[in-house]
């Protein structure tokens, strides 16, 4: 365990604003935790943070971040049904991702090039192309420090939702390990017609020849944060009732919409695009131009001047279309 002390924070997260942090503990094991807690009550508070990928500081944070950097796959079991792959949370998601396929282990393969770690992908419930780590989560182990107890939590105790989890909720729970439930027969799901047409004019489709056109696609459509700052996806894709629907695609026929648990799904992006958003630039807080979904940071912008901006693109689109925005990008 390595406590840092009124750290700068910037390395540490995705979006490459300046920001300190009073404390950060970069932690390993169980055992770190409870050691640090046993002289930290957890009522003085604190956050957990993986990658950074999916966090906006709009300042200077005046509590404890808990960065796990534990590292670790193991099968669980393997039978003629399916594999059950162990990660600790400290490991990189897209290396997991890439590991799985490399082992034969499939299911994972749309989720690919995702930044973050392993224990977000639970916290997040991530997705992409039509899947979400709650597909293919089968329990998550996670450490308490209000009871100092060990736990796992099956699937259906996870709560899982559209980006969302019970670690959203009560996030005193820290997740300490995922296990997926996994395949060993290939199977591929395109449902997105932009990705099935670009995987099968490579020929027959296989895992790593849809890890790699994920890859690619994401790797088109977003900025790589090392040269441009950003957290990906900054708002949630809208679920909207049908009537809304409906009267939005009568005034805008190229509208894309998908059927959705509770209504209908309309891609955010294109919502901002339309607003007029998409390329944006205010100082070096933006919206990407090849991505309006995207907020990125284009060297020297803070976090509230990132923040003031979702704001703005969130209210037009709010006034245009009777559609509020929610953001994906938790701002702390």
């Amino acid at each position: 365990m390595t406590i840092h002390n009124n750290i700068d924070i910037k390395k540490y997260t995705t979006f490459g604003v300046t920001a300190t942090a009073k404390r950060l503990v970069e932690y390993e094991s169980v055992d770190d935790l409870r050691r640090y807690f046993a002289s930290n009550p957890p009522s003085e508070g604190f956050y957990v943070i993986g990658g950074g990928s999916n966090i906006l500081f709009s300042g200077n944070y005046h509590g404890t971040l808990l960065h796990p950097v534990s590292k670790g796959i193991s099968v669980v079991s393997d039978d003629k049904h399916g594999i059950t792959v162990r990660a600790e949370a400290g490991e990189v998601w897209d290396d997991f991702v890439g590991r799985c396929v490399a082992g034969g282990w499939y299911g994972l393969e749309n989720l690919s090039f995702i930044p973050g770690t392993v224990g977000a992908s639970a916290v997040q419930n991530i997705g992409a192309y039509g899947a979400e780590a709650k597909d293919f989560i089968e329990s998550v182990e996670v450490y308490d420090p209000l009871s100092d107890s060990c736990r796992v939590l099956t699937n259906d105790q996870c709560a899982f939702g559209y980006r969302t989890s019970i670690f959203k909720q009560k996030r005193h729970l820290i997740v300490v390990a995922v296990s997926y439930r996994l395949c060993r027969t290939f199977t591929p799901h395109l449902g997105y017609a932009n990705l099935r047409e670009r995987v099968e004019a490579a020929g027959t489709p296989t895992a790593l020849s849809v890890r790699q056109t994920v890859t690619a696609v994401r790797s088109e459509k977003l900025p790589d944060p090392a040269v441009t700052g950003s957290g990906g996806s900054f708002f949630k894709n809208p679920v909207v009732d049908a009537g809304l629907a409906d009267r939005l695609s009568a005034l805008y026929p190229q509208m894309p919409r998908y059927d959705a648990d509770g209504g209908v799904k309309i891609p955010a992006g294109w919502l901002i695009e339309q607003a007029g958003w998409k390329g944006y630039r205010h100082g070096d807080a933006g919206v990407y131009p090849k991505q309006a979904l995207v907020l990125v940071n284009y060297g020297s912008a803070t976090g509230k001047e990132v923040a003031d901006l979702a704001a703005r693109v969130a209210e037009d689109v709010k006034m245009k279309f009777g559609i509020e925005l929610v953001p994906e990008i938790i701002i702390l």
